[in-house]
């Protein structure tokens, strides 16, 4: 839902403010309270309003579940005594609340969760496992508190989390750009007073989930090396979770339960079946595909979604999250050499445009396995759903069948490598096919970004690329997401700060302005060294975004491509380009003035271009050789 009172204008911090137009605190008479069951959301909600209100203002706030005076100016977190006026509101999922009276603030929304907690994410995280509980006082330097904290999953209700991150950015002016202090802004007021207004909403897009790779290059070194518990504490403040929603290869312990018991996992064993494998084909358990025409094996993919939805704990590595259960292949093309799945298989030989990674040559075949598995699913568990990737040789929409409406769909895309024209237009069809389908049946679609490229291809080839800064084509095909009606996106690896904190606010609210989001970035965080920070991001972006930098087949060929150490290093990494990025750099570490502002420089310098440097000089000693 949207705003339905927009917020006009910003915190205001003038003394001229009449006590009547405005929520203003008085230190001594002014508490944050929750309720006595509040939950692990509201518990934390509490304690980071507490703390940056703190170390904005220098004001403490105490937390309590008692008001001790009636005069008493309110902050309230979450449903409690205190908000009657909660009573009436029937909050939807992930829907959140800020509204501010002259007396009372109240920052709340769906808190509530329901029973269903034996599923593993894409990452094989369970949502037990992600409720951390972590040393709040050390994360916050408080040397005198010792307080632990259960973190909610990033699954869970938590929406008064969100409207208290909310409320921080828009009437504070917290910046969370990382995990780090350092990579904190936070504004310094004498005095806080808050203009009276409502919003209720939820974010635009109901999934943002993604891989964990903020210790790869170029990241660790911008989160000034940040812990564990720093990270799974920066990820609740930017909203990342959401819907619980899942779709990965799920079948590699299959082997070890129908084919071999494996001395490793020997409770896995159950019968065995070498039916449900792959004919004409060996290899182990992530090698070795099954035979998707073989009715058993369906009937036992389907009997394994109706076990976890009926509450039973999950089989080895699959993966499966709330209403969705994974029904997706193993990642190579090692199909089964059987009769039956060689006749489906010819029917779509020649469905590739070009060399294309992402085509259609096994879509009939693979598309039809994941129906019928659905059909199955659908006669005892009509309110579940099959989760599937549209992804590599079955991403193309499949002809000649109708997908049931049980079925959800994530397309894989790479917009970071959209300076490939032809691979842009490639997925961008295949795409809208699903859209316009998934709009006909009704059904939920997801996607799956690789914001993971180019580094991990440097990280896989053992070599420093030169970095994938491309926040503008990114905000351009998330805005295109929101309006096409996709629920969620799950991020193959998260991208560098900036791109992932802009990539993160837009999943949040698709109409804010990216290059407002960037300059404010950029002044905010360096400070005085902000016009060539500024200046060194965009030139890198500028370079690695355009087609007319890349070797020329790459402009007209129909095909996948990827940043390889010749491109990185003698197409976009020129002596010219590397030159000029030096300058920045340089004019940069010589602006910062404050030791903030250095220290933040310093981490874009070192995990940056002291990495492309690195890259540069490596390519060159290759080639002189």
């Amino acid at each position: 839902m949207k705003n339905f009172l927009l917020y006009i204008g910003i915190l205001i911090f003038s003394y001229s403010c009449t006590p009547s137009s405005n929520f203003y605190i008085e230190n001594g008479n002014t508490f944050i309270v929750i309720d006595q069951h509040a939950s692990n959301a509201a518990i934390l909600a509490a304690h980071e309003l507490q703390h940056f209100i703190q170390k904005s203002s220098g004001i403490k706030l105490p937390i309590v579940k008692s008001v001790p005076s009636k005069q008493a100016k309110l902050f309230c977190i979450g449903k409690s005594p205190y908000t009657p006026e909660l009573d009436t509101i029937q909050f939807k999922a992930q829907e959140y609340l800020i509204k501010i009276t002259p007396e009372k603030i109240i920052l709340a929304g769906q808190d509530e969760n329901k029973k269903h907690d034996n599923g593993r994410d894409n990452n094989g995280t369970t949502l037990s496992n992600d409720r951390l509980k972590i040393n709040y006082s050390q994360l916050i330097n408080d040397s005198i508190g010792h307080k632990e904290i259960t973190l909610p999953s990033i699954y869970d209700a938590q929406g008064s989390c969100y409207a208290v991150y909310d409320f921080l950015e828009k009437f504070i002016g917290i910046r969370f750009y990382g995990p780090h202090p350092l990579n904190i802004i936070i504004p310094q007021k004498a005095k806080i007073q808050f203009p009276l207004t409502e919003i209720r909403r939820t974010p635009d897009l109901k999934y943002r989930v993604g891989t964990y790779s903020f210790e790869w290059p170029m990241m660790k070194d911008q989160y000034f090396n940040s812990s564990g518990e720093m990270f799974q504490l920066f990820l609740r403040r930017i909203k990342f979770g959401g819907e619980k929603w899942a779709a990965n290869h799920a079948f590699s312990t299959y082997q070890d339960r129908f084919l071999k018991k494996n001395p490793k996992c020997p409770e896995l064993f159950e019968s065995y079946h070498p039916e449900y494998f792959a004919q004409g084909r060996t290899g182990g358990a992530h090698e070795r595909q099954f035979c998707y025409t073989n009715k058993a094996f369906i009937q036992q993919v389907a009997q394994d979604a109706r076990d976890y939805f009926d509450g039973k704990p999950l089989k080895g590595n699959q993966i499966a999250l709330g209403d969705y259960f994974a029904v997706v292949p193993l990642d190579n093309a090692n199909w089964c050499q059987c009769s039956e799945c060689k006749k489906q298989l010819e029917i779509d030989k020649n469905n590739i445009r070009g060399e294309h990674f992402n085509c259609g040559t096994a879509s009939l075949y693979l598309w039809t396995f994941v129906n019928n598995v659905a059909k199955e699913v659908k006669k005892t568990h009509p309110d579940k759903k099959i989760a599937a990737l549209a992804y590599h040789v079955y991403a193309y929409l499949p002809k000649d069948i109708t997908l049931e409406d049980n079925i959800s769909v994530a397309p894989c895309l790479h917009p970071r490598n959209y300076w490939a024209p032809k691979m842009k237009e490639n997925e961008i069809d295949f795409y809208k096919e699903w859209i316009i389908e998934s709009k006909k049946s009704g059904r939920p679609i997801y996607l799956w970004n690789y914001l993971c490229f180019p580094t991990e291809r440097g990280l896989i080839q053992n070599f420093n690329v030169f970095p994938g800064f491309n926040i503008h084509e990114v905000s351009e095909q998330i805005k295109m997401y929101v309006q096409d009606g996709v629920q969620g996106i799950f991020l193959c690896g998260i991208g560098e700060q900036l791109d992932f904190y802009t990539t993160m606010k837009l999943y949040d609210d698709a109409t804010a302005d990216t290059d407002k989001i960037i300059n404010e970035f950029f002044t905010s965080y360096f400070g005085n060294a902000a016009q060539p920070m500024q200046n060194f991001y965009r030139k890198i972006e500028s370079i690695y975004s355009n087609p007319n930098n890349y070797p020329s087949n790459i402009q007209t060929k129909d095909a996948q491509f990827h940043q390889t150490e010749e491109i990185a290093w003698k197409y976009l990494g020129t002596d010219t380009v590397m030159e000029e990025l030096g300058k920045h750099i340089n004019d940069a570490l010589q602006a910062a003035s404050t030791p903030i502002e250095k220290a933040r420089v310093e981490s874009w310098s070192n995990g940056i271009w002291e990495y492309m440097k690195a890259g540069k000089e490596k390519y060159l000693l290759a080639t002189e050789k």
